[in-house]
């Protein structure tokens, strides 16, 4: 594989790791917004802030996670060695955050145990809507298997020597090892 299309690859992978993220934290904001507009009359008070403040919590942690790595994503157009150890930092920060996050969720505030009443079950749903639980995940595993990727694919070879070589000198265009040597 060409070196550009290699990093191309990785340019993409973290630029939809982060359009993953950013989904993430407007679906916690959409979260948020429902739970405010909500009239309950069965789920306590001390759920509804448990799960006010899970959703809070995600929110945030998914906007400083969308920021950190839009912020290394511009970065990997440049050859830098500096870009391979900030993937390297922030793949698996962000990575291990959102699975932390997604693990222990909101829903859990409001897991019915199959004892209660139908209306509290019903009122359980509204709290913690299917519409947030499943894209929700589905967008933080993504990410996460995105970011892992990524921090695993930048440790090649060809990306190392494009990277840490001078890369964008147009006098000297790069060329891995495997373009120089006829390689496998």
């Amino acid at each position: 594989m060409r070196v550009s299309t290699q990093v191309r690859l990785v340019q993409w992978s973290m630029t939809a790791a982060t359009l993953l993220l950013a989904v993430s934290a407007a679906l916690s904001a959409a979260a948020l917004i429902h739970l405010g507009t909500l009239h309950l009359r069965m789920v306590s008070a001390a759920q509804v802030a448990q799960v006010r403040a899970d959703l809070t919590s995600a929110l945030e942690t998914a906007s400083v996670t969308v920021v950190m790595v839009a912020a290394v994503a511009v970065f990997m157009r440049r050859p830098s060695g500096k870009v391979r150890v900030a993937v390297w930092i922030v793949a698996p920060l962000v990575s291990l955050t959102t699975l932390c996050f997604l693990v222990g969720g909101p829903e859990w505030a409001v897991e019915p145990t199959g004892a209660e009443p139908e209306l509290l079950r019903e009122e359980y749903a509204q709290v913690v809507p299917a519409w947030y639980v499943w894209p929700h995940g589905t967008a933080g595993l993504l990410a996460v298997a995105l970011l892992i990727f990524t921090a695993v694919f930048m440790t090649r070879t060809d990306l190392r020597e494009h990277y840490m070589d001078a890369g964008d000198d147009p006098k000297r265009p790069y060329r891995s090892w495997v373009e120089r040597t006829g390689g496998p």
